[in-house]
């Protein structure tokens, strides 16, 4: 008997093995300026857009919490960045996961208590720019061939930020440049896209000529058939006929368009925001495919605090090189208070067995200092559980505290 095989296993084996063996357009194209230009064309997609606007902005609540030795600087950049336009700041930072860097450049510059400080950082086409062999960055014009070092050049001025470099691409890796082949499939037509997914589910059709017709004859003939299956009209000779032979079996044309359709889109979702969400909204999935991918959507976006602390930090330090300031502020960028379950079954877990938050977890988890008093733990260790009580009063955290070991087994 023959092996029943899943269609839409088959379907999805198809578009990775495609694009396992596309090679990137950076792999490609020659010029930086073409390479970006691609990029341009990917991130107006109509499915790709959506997501980049839906990352960026889950990062413009980040909340800045500034932290110095001097309190009086502290105090100045605590000002300072509550009037500067950090969510502009933060959205040109979170491009540089689009394009692999981001070039952000201070085009106007403002007074704040006596000092001079940028009133206003714009994102710079990054197809201007390029790096040396030393991997400095180097404006592109058409005096100097080699470019100009514009941190040499204009000290105070720029912002660089780049996502995943390395020695050897210190332009950074790009969404854009993975999401290319899976761009151009969904933008593409229906023809294009079933002959991207596999040949099985395409219409046939069959053109009938009669015997002794010339070999250019035919050839028109084929030629009509393509532009029958295209355009759904074509015009032929008489004595000839053109038949819709409809796929039937394991898929239909519909039904593998939708799917291959269905599959990139997750594709491009899981890209940008590490969580396939159409498998959530369209209810597909149990509780642990949902928890798991909101999990990874907490590690996406680290990504982009990552981007944006850089942003942040080097902005700090062009304002102490303008004015001489005697350090440079530690600058901490929060979540939302929005902990998920998990975090917080963990966070009890430790609390419960005595242990005490200290400042730099309440940071990490997105609190300020302010929000909590910490109380003092007792010389010689660690609050611990009082024995004297009832039974009843400590049972429960003997009960969790078993159940933590038991989830720590199971982990090892």
């Amino acid at each position: 008997m023959p092996k029943i095989i899943n269609q839409s296993v088959t379907l999805e084996q198809k578009l990775n093995a495609a694009l396992a063996v596309l090679p990137n357009p950076s792999q490609v194209l020659k010029t930086k300026a073409a390479t970006m230009e691609i990029f341009h064309k990917v991130a107006r997609q109509a499915d790709v857009y959506p997501q980049i606007a839906s990352y960026r902005s889950s990062l413009y609540s980040l909340k800045p919490i500034v932290q110095a030795e001097n309190q009086s600087v502290a105090d100045f950049f605590t000002e300072y960045l509550s009037k500067f336009d950090l969510r502009g700041l933060i959205g040109n930072a979170a491009s540089a996961r689009d394009y692999g860097m981001a070039v952000l450049e201070v085009t106007e510059y403002t007074t704040l208590d006596g000092r001079t400080v940028p009133g206003r950082v714009e994102l710079c086409p990054p197809e201007f720019y390029q790096f040396d062999r030393e991997r400095r960055l180097r404006l592109k014009t058409n005096t100097s061939r080699d470019g100009v070092d514009v941190f040499q050049e204009w000290p105070g001025k720029f912002i660089l930020i780049q996502n995943n470099d390395t020695l050897l691409n210190p332009y950074g890796i790009g969404l854009l440049d993975i999401a290319f082949w899976v761009a151009v499939g969904l933008n593409g037509n229906f023809e294009f896209l079933l002959q991207f997914a596999e040949e099985d589910g395409r219409d046939r059709w069959i053109g009938y000529y009669p015997q002794g017709t010339k070999e250019e004859d035919i050839n028109d003939l084929l030629t009509m058939l393509v532009r029958g299956r295209n355009n759904s009209v074509t015009a032929i000779p008489e004595g000839m006929r053109l038949e819709l032979k409809e796929a039937a079996g394991r898929a239909s044309s519909t039904d593998l368009y939708i799917g291959a359709d269905e599959m990139l889109r997750r594709k491009i979702e899981k890209l940008w925001t590490g969580t396939d969400l159409t498998m959530q909204v369209d209810g597909k999935g149990g509780y642990s495919s949902s928890a798991n991918g909101l999990t990874i959507r907490e590690e996406a976006l680290e990504e982009g605090v990552k981007l944006a602390s850089s942003a942040v930090s080097q902005l700090c330090q062009i304002v102490s090189y303008l004015n001489g300031l005697p350090e440079v502020p530690t600058v901490t960028l929060q979540m939302p208070k929005s902990l998920s379950k998990t975090i917080a079954e963990t966070d009890q877990l430790y609390y419960q067995m005595g242990m005490r938050p200290t400042k730099e977890l309440l940071l990490k988890r997105g609190y300020a200092e302010e929000d909590f008093i910490l109380e003092q733990a007792p010389a010689g260790g660690n609050q611990t559980a009082d024995f004297a009580a009832l039974p009843s009063d400590y049972d429960p955290l003997f009960d969790v505290f078993t159940a933590y070991r038991e989830r720590i087994k199971k982990k090892d």
